[in-house]
């Protein structure tokens, strides 16, 4: 079914476990309502230096009129500058409704989890029902936000028990067996040990386990530990781990939920809240769930380890193929080798502006060139287009269009959610990826992070070997041409001249050079000035271009002589050269409103380029056609003086 109804979701690792199944609940739900989605993501937050410069590109992704409703996680952009970009941008010039899934400074309507206050819970559940007295609380430095709340939530809650808090028995520290080794050893400074740690994350909690264990504790015995999110690692773990639930679907199912309700015209709170619940486990002292199978999860994080390690590798063998690609089709005939990796990927385009490898302004001046192609016409080019494994034909569309992220032929049959993430190199816009999966089931893998990383170099290479080509020939140009006229100069006529002789000789040719001399040009300089006097030599040199072939050197060294080296050409060839010099020049005479009029004097010489024919054998050559090209001066001088007389 073709959906008209759309989406949007601006998210930003997508990788992470929160994102994917936010990202599910919403594609599930909307599906149930009838909507597409369209998920915009983004790496922002990561270290990575001047290339992360462009992932702002995001925003000029989406065209909010084509959208019925967007939804912004804003909690998962660890940049404060992109989700205020975002923010921005959804405010100015979003026409349809926002839901924000937030916990804090949100700016719409907002639905949001509630897993902080279950730490109450926790702390209340090992008091009454385990007895704990002495309970400590481990929070995460680098959640500052979320830590804080669950201690204040704990510490309610001790107080409300009626038990004390001591100096050590709050410790905030990094997620790191480090840290948290150093944090038990403060809760453990004096000898004994607390009755229970409530954690801020499984993760923590894990790590403060075995840092226990290994300290001679027994879990729950000794100490009882309580983490918080409901991670596989912590369910599997011996003892399993009391937790809280993590209900990260419930929260895009809720969003989408809201959002439609406020489409049809009903009214929504400006706050929703999706609420956890805790998870009693063996880690604490309950009884321990039946039916885990431990076998199978280590089973799944050996699979899981030896898919990283293969991605790892495919990765460093995709940056060390794609470095040397300096050809687009290339390049997107070694992605497509690629793709195959994407696990349960049906659909794969790339998508590149009109504009993708422009040139800068001061390299189009000095090697000329034309201006590049304007972003602003809206052609974009689908370089790579992927679907149920076949490759299909490159195209390009107009981005004005509706649903014009992807051309019309594409969408037409489809109800595919898809993901599109930008493709750029520090500022240097290139255009997007939009991938979608099988039955709509998000995998969307770090590992995609490395090989879109790969291809924006890619990209950015192909652009760096354009700019390099045209620097190249214009140095070459520079090199072997000479400015004032543009025919070769010597370097140029020395370059070529080898191949000249060596095609001649191959086919048996003669070889002919010709000599010409601008006429009179010293008393154009004298008379005019030098300017003009250069202005004749161009046009000698125009009126030489006109009559060479591909293969012949038409050079121009200096002064007022100008060579001329061709192959196959007998002596009437030669002589209508000469004539249509001439014939173009007089044409040129003709229309020319200059008091001087432009004229050559030409000889030529021609031999048979037999075996062993070289350079000295051309230099002759040029000599007899200087005796021959004075000799017609001579008489044109002559014939001159005559009808003046």
């Amino acid at each position: 079914m073709y959906h008209t109804e759309k989406i949007g979701v601006f998210i930003s690792h997508i990788m992470g476990y929160y994102q994917k199944n936010v990202c599910q609940g919403i594609i599930d739900t909307a599906q149930e309502y009838g909507y597409c989605t369209d998920i915009f993501t983004t790496l922002d937050g990561e270290d990575l230096g001047d290339y992360g410069i462009g992932e702002e590109s995001i925003l000029h992704l989406p065209d909010y009129r084509e959208y019925d409703g967007i939804i912004f996680a804003s909690d998962t952009y660890p940049c404060e500058e992109l989700k205020t970009q975002i923010r921005d941008s959804l405010r100015r010039d979003c026409p349809c409704p926002v839901i924000e899934i937030a916990s804090a400074n949100y700016s719409f309507p907002t639905v949001f989890l509630e897993n902080n206050r279950m730490t109450a819970g926790l702390v209340t559940h090992l008091a009454k029902v385990h007895h704990c007295r002495r309970i400590c609380y481990l929070g995460c430095e680098s959640q500052r936000f979320f830590s804080d709340s669950r201690e204040q939530y704990y510490r309610s809650a001790m107080e409300e028990a009626g038990l004390a808090v001591g100096d050590d028995d709050v410790c905030i520290c990094a997620i790191s067996e480090a840290a948290i080794a150093e944090a038990f050893a403060r809760f453990t400074a004096d000898g004994t040990h607390p009755d229970a740690i409530v954690c801020y994350n499984d993760d923590m909690a894990l790590m403060l386990m075995q840092t226990a264990i290994d300290s001679g504790y027994r879990i729950p015995e000794d100490i009882a530990v309580t983490g918080c999110d409901h991670t596989p690692a912590g369910q599997n773990a011996i003892p399993s781990l009391t937790t809280v639930t993590f209900p990260v679907y419930e929260l895009g199912e809720r969003a989408v939920e809201l959002l439609t309700q406020k489409l049809r015209g009903g009214s929504i709170p400006d706050v929703t809240c999706v609420n956890a619940a805790p998870v009693y486990a063996g880690s604490c002292g309950c009884k321990e769930e039946t039916g885990r199978d431990v076998v199978a999860f280590q089973q799944s994080l050996n699979r899981r380890i030896a898919s990283l390690e293969s991605a790892i590798l495919e990765s460093i063998r995709m940056s060390a193929a794609a470095s040397h690609i300096t050809d687009l089709e290339e390049g997107m005939d070694l992605i497509e080798r690629y793709i195959q990796g994407i696990e349960h990927c049906r659909e794969f385009y790339l998508c590149l502006y009109a504009d993708w490898d422009s040139v800068s302004s001061s390299i189009r001046r000095l090697t000329a060139q034309d201006a590049d192609t304007d972003a602003s016409s809206g052609e974009t080019l689908l370089a790579l287009a992927i679907r149920d494994g076949k490759r299909l034909p490159s195209c390009t569309f107009t981005r004005c269009l509706p649903h014009a992220l992807l051309p019309e032929h594409l969408r037409r049959q489809s109800s595919a959610s898809y993901i599109y993430t930008p493709l750029f190199f520090e500022d240097k816009e290139f255009g997007y990826i939009a991938l979608s999966y099988k039955d709509n089931q998000v995998e969307y893998h770090f590992q995609l992070v490395h090989w879109f990383s790969n291809i924006n170099r890619m990209l950015h290479g192909i652009c760096e070997a354009k700019c390099n080509h045209l620097m190249l020939h214009h140095l070459e140009t520079i090199y072997t041409k000479d400015m004032l006229t543009g025919l070769y100069n010597r370097h140029g006529y020395l370059q070529n001249l080898d191949a000249l002789i060596a095609r001649a000789v191959l086919r048996g040719e003669d070889v002919t050079c010709f000599l010409f001399d601008l006429d009179g040009l010293k008393q154009i300089n004298d008379t005019y000035g030098h300017a003009e006097g250069d202005f004749a030599l161009q046009v000698i040199g125009q009126a030489l271009s006109h009559v060479t072939r591909e293969n012949d050197i038409c050079a121009h060294f200096s002064g007022d002589e100008f060579y001329l080296v061709t192959s196959g050409c007998i002596k009437k060839d030669a002589d209508d050269l000469l004539a249509h010099v001439n014939e173009y020049l007089t044409n040129y005479n003709r229309l020319s409103t200059r008091e001087y009029t432009i004229s050559v004097s030409g000889g030529y010489a021609s031999a048979p380029a037999v075996c062993g024919f070289d350079s000295q054998d051309i230099d002759a050559l040029f000599a007899k056609a200087d005796q021959q090209m004075y000799q017609r001066k001579h008489a044109k001088k002559t014939s001159d003086s005559s009808a003046i007389r």
